[in-house]
C-alpha cells in the first residue's frame, strides 16, 4: 500500500491524476478513512491530503502493509497562502490563519516529520519538496517517484505544465514575526532530522 502522508497544497491531485492508472482501485482520491476510522479502505493506495496527522495507533497498525509513504514540503507560507485562499471564513486575518496552521500542527514539519520517524520505518519515507523538486521539474519528479514506487510509469496524455500549480492572484499576506519564527525553527528542526 502506497500512503500520501502530506502536506495539502503539495501537488496531490496533480500526481495522484498523473500515477493512479497503475493501481487497480476506482475509489476517491481522498477517502479520509485512516484519520476518520483508523482503517484503510482498499489494499492499494491513499492519497489523503490529512494522514500526517493519523492516530499513532492506526500508523502502526497499518505499517506492515504499507511499501512507500509519500511525504511533501513546501515554502510554509506559501502554502498558508494556497491554504487561506481555499479555505479562509470570510473576514479571517491571514495571521490568525497561519497561527491556527501552526496550533495544528500542519506547518510544523519538524514535528511530524519526527513523528513518522519515530512510528515507521523512516526507509518507507519518501521526502520530496514541493519548491525544488516539483514545481519546475515535474518529469525528472515524476521519473523518480515512479522507480521509487516501483510502478511502470506516469500518465503521459496529458503534457506536463511548466508550473503544476500555482496560487493565481496570489496576494500579499503576511503574518507576525513570531510565527516567522515557529516557522522557520520548524523547517529548520525538518531539515536536521532528513538529512
Amino acid at each position: 500500500m502506497i500512503v500520501y502522508l502530506g502536506m495539502p497544497k503539495c501537488a496531490s491531485t496533480w500526481i495522484w491524476g498523473k500515477i493512479k492508472h497503475n493501481f487497480n482501485y476506482k475509489g476517491v482520491k481522498e477517502p479520509h478513512t485512516l484519520v476518520e476510522r483508523g482503517e484503510p479502505n482498499n489494499t492499494l493506495i491513499d492519497f489523503s491530503t490529512n494522514n500526517w496527522s493519523m492516530d499513532s495507533s492506526t500508523a502502526k497498525k497499518i505499517d506492515v502493509n504499507v511499501t512507500n509513504y509519500i511525504f511533501i514540503t513546501r515554502d510554509p507560507i506559501e502554502l498558508a497562502i494556497s491554504y487561506y485562499k481555499q479555505t479562509a471564513m470570510p473576514g479571517e486575518a491571514f495571521n490568525d490563519f497561519v497561527h491556527s496552521l501552526v496550533k495544528t500542527k500542519l506547518l510544523c514539519f519538524g514535528d511530524i516529520i519526527e513523528r513518522w520517524y519515530r512510528l515507521v520505518d523512516r526507509n518507507k519515507i519518501l521526502i520530496y519538496d514541493y519548491n525544488k523538486d516539483i514545481a519546475h521539474s515535474q518529469e525528472s519528479f515524476l521519473k523518480d517517484l515512479c522507480k521509487e514506487l516501483n510502478i511502470i510509469d506516469y500518465d503521459r496524455s496529458i503534457p506536463l505544465q511548466h508550473k503544476i500549480s500555482e496560487t493565481i492572484n496570489k496576494p500579499d499576506l503576511r503574518c507576525d514575526q513570531h510565527l516567522l519564527d515557529i516557522l522557520k525553527k520548524q523547517m529548520d528542526k525538518f531539515h536536521n532530522i532528513v538529512q
